[in-house]
């Protein structure tokens, strides 16, 4: 079977399942995100809101219309859903053009140094335009281990762009990691980066879990790292750090509550600990970690602080304890854990790079003026 000619036939039907009239209201949805105004300014802006609406978009539901799509053609060969499932795999990217092979490109990805071959449902002459040297900025889904297809309408600058595209490949990398960790030397050498980076917090706190005052945190930490916390941390009562070593860094507020909780479970009853223990247990954007950390200690007590919470007799950790974190955490379970920390790729050097001789102009101008007026 040649999946590159089946995925030029299946993406086109799965762009007119998307607008074929019974997903109005989500589709409706989606293009508001994209034009807030409720104008459809630009073919190409239109062209990647449909995009992702057919390929990451998830219905009320909780599946993507991919789902959906290949439920109604139970008729698709079984490398062709294959095939098909892998586009919720979508790869969006800055690219570099580094070979025009006919049908195909050779793309290098600024974001995560990655090479892919493209192709295109257009044609042997869709590339016809592109030259060794240009960029593309645009999306590519799987089609085969080697082989990617351009999806939705991809933007093309001249080589002279290079510097904009850079900086915005730099900002895409620290601003969303998981791009990075597409490339699984990157994804290696930042769990180095954090294995270290924890070795580092535990030498000196003597834990990787330390709690004190809210008031502390600055002094404290602004002695190990450079990094800034929010300034309501200030006022709380109880803050612990812990380094996890798949989670990394997290904070978390009013923990003395919850560790006197699990450490005295008839203290739940009360309002206090009852309350900090449920932003904990219910709270999605919470990590489980803490929960964990102080389950573990005495897996028993902790059954019977979440029997009493709950209200659930015969409730014991070693049992239950992980099915109700999953429960109540479904946010953090859906995803892969990743490091917390970017590493230096390419076009974060450049940007580094770039930044600091701006900084250094500025400087030399600066006192140009200073050296002016002092004249």
């Amino acid at each position: 079977m040649d999946l590159l000619a089946r995925a030029s036939e299946l993406k086109p039907e799965l762009l007119e399942f998307a607008v074929s009239g019974r997903f109005t209201r989500e589709l409706g949805l989606v293009y508001s995100r994209f034009f807030p105004d409720g104008v459809v300014t630009d073919e190409a802006t239109s062209a990647l809101a449909l995009d992702h609406f057919a390929l990451e978009y998830r219905l009320p539901g909780g599946d993507l219309l991919i789902d959906r799509f290949l439920a109604e053609r139970p008729e698709l060969h079984e490398a062709e859903r294959a095939m098909v499932l892998g586009w919720k795999d979508v790869v969006e990217g800055i690219f570099e053009v580094r070979t025009v092979a006919g049908p195909a490109l050779i793309l290098h990805n600024l974001i995560d140094e990655l090479t892919y071959t493209a192709h295109s449902d257009l044609g042997e002459d869709a590339f016809e335009a592109l030259d060794p040297g240009m960029f593309m900025v645009g999306r590519l889904i799987p089609v085969t281990f080697d082989d990617w297809m351009i999806s939705a309408t991809p933007a093309v600058y001249t080589p002279d762009a290079r510097r904009q595209l850079v900086r915005a490949a730099a900002e895409a990398a620290l601003r969303n990691p998981a791009r990075v960790f597409r490339n699984p030397a990157l994804l290696a050498e930042a769990w180095q980066i954090q294995a270290a980076q924890r070795r580092q917090f535990t030498e000196h706190f003597g834990s990787d879990l330390v709690v004190m005052q809210g008031a502390e945190v600055a002094a404290r930490m602004g002695a190990f790292t450079s990094m800034s916390f929010p300034d309501h941390l200030a006022q709380e009562e109880t803050v612990a750090l812990i380094f996890d070593e798949r989670d990394g860094l997290g904070y978390y507020t009013d923990f003395g509550a919850v560790e006197e909780a699990f450490a005295d479970p008839s203290l739940v009853t009360r309002a206090r600990y009852r309350d900090a223990v449920s932003r904990y247990l219910r709270g999605d954007s919470v990590s489980p970690v803490p929960i964990r950390r102080l389950a573990a200690r005495d897996p028993e007590r902790a059954g019977r602080l979440f029997a009493t919470l709950l209200g659930r007799r015969g409730f014991t950790w070693q049992l239950d304890g992980e099915a109700l974190l999953r429960a109540h955490k479904p946010g953090y379970f859906s995803s892969p854990r990743l490091p917390a920390c970017t590493p230096v790729t390419a076009v974060i050097a450049e940007l580094d790079h770039d930044l600091e001789q701006e900084h250094v102009q500025d400087h030399v101008q600066d006192h140009g003026h200073d050296a002016e007026q002092r004249v």
